[in-house]
């Protein structure tokens, strides 16, 4: 029986397998993040354009490797002695990490990071240049549960083209924590029964729950990863899950990436870059974002 509208507003059931198709049409259609996309792989003029990575587009995930042990090793050292730990994100008490305002460093960093194969992946998949939505290089404590649901089966909230790169800049092997994947047909699964973007306590870190739920068995993915090595995923698109840390904190830096109609640089420059403790996760329009984007492009190319 369907609920009545002024209760189905303050009622959210467990499952709904409409739920998920609604959420991935918001973001693409009502907020226009389709239509961004659009126009920016009309805008993008790589020669010859980036063949990508297969498996990112097949699976929803690709594991590579984005720095070198030593200079993971060097940005460890840098954001420990340089700054001091705090909470990364607005109205969350959970993520914890470094948070960098000084713009040299960053792009420093990013230039490392963005560099074949990362770069090539990431624009092949987007099919056009793209930019850094937003950065987090966070820490996460040894412990034998986490309170935030993160460690448990999601997908995120967000445009179907947008990507993460989870870059671990210590060995996984060392504190015992790593992230866990669903590949993309199996997250279909799951979610034609209900399960995505239900209420955050109604969450599981027990793949068997899903399995029953998805009437058949369900393949995960989880790989060591050494110092520098990063893995590159969908994640509005792919169930995956937080493994807790047991032997000391696991430090990453997480990208998110998103399309762009100029390389990752000039959106930089051009103050494209959120900060998640202040800003919206996302934008309410993206074709209002990108406008300003370009005003701000077109301001800097009068100035110079």
């Amino acid at each position: 029986m369907r609920l009545p509208a002024f209760v189905r507003r303050f009622h959210k059931p467990e499952r709904d397998a409409q739920r998920a198709q609604q959420i991935w049409r918001t973001f693409d259609e009502q907020r226009h993040y389709d239509a961004y996309l659009a126009r920016c792989r009309a805008a993008c003029r790589r020669v010859p354009k980036p063949e990508g990575a297969p498996e990112l587009g097949q699976r929803g995930f690709h594991y590579l490797r984005a720095l070198t042990p030593e200079a993971a090793r060097a940005r460890i050292e840098a954001l420990q002695s340089g700054h001091q730990l705090q909470l990364l994100k607005k109205d969350s008490r959970h993520l914890e990490g470094f948070r960098v305002d000084d713009r040299e460093w960053l792009t420093g960093f990013l230039d490392q990071v963005l560099r074949d194969p990362v770069d090539s992946a990431i624009a092949g998949f987007f099919g056009s240049e793209y930019l850094v939505h937003w950065v987090a290089f966070s820490l996460t404590r040894a412990a034998p549960e986490q309170e935030s649901v993160s460690f448990r089966w999601h997908c995120d909230k967000g445009p179907s083209a947008h990507l993460k790169l989870i870059v671990y800049l210590n060995p996984t092997t060392g504190h015992g924590g790593n992230t866990e994947f669903m590949d993309l047909d199996d997250t279909l699964t799951v979610a034609q029964r209900g399960y995505l973007f239900g209420r955050s306590k109604a969450r599981t870190a027990d793949t068997r729950h899903l399995a029953e739920l998805a009437g058949r068995p369900l393949s995960t993915e989880l790989r060591d990863r050494q110092a520098g090595e990063a893995v590159l995923f969908q994640p509005a698109r792919v169930l995956h899950r937080g493994i807790s840390p047991s032997r000391g904190p696991r430090l990453t830096a997480t990208l998110c990436l998103l399309p762009s109609p100029v390389n990752w640089r000039r959106a930089l420059e051009a103050g494209a870059l959120a900060d998640l403790a202040v800003d919206d996760k996302w934008h309410d329009d993206a074709l209002d974002f990108l406008a300003g984007l370009e005003r701000r492009l077109k301001g800097a190319a009068q100035d110079v």
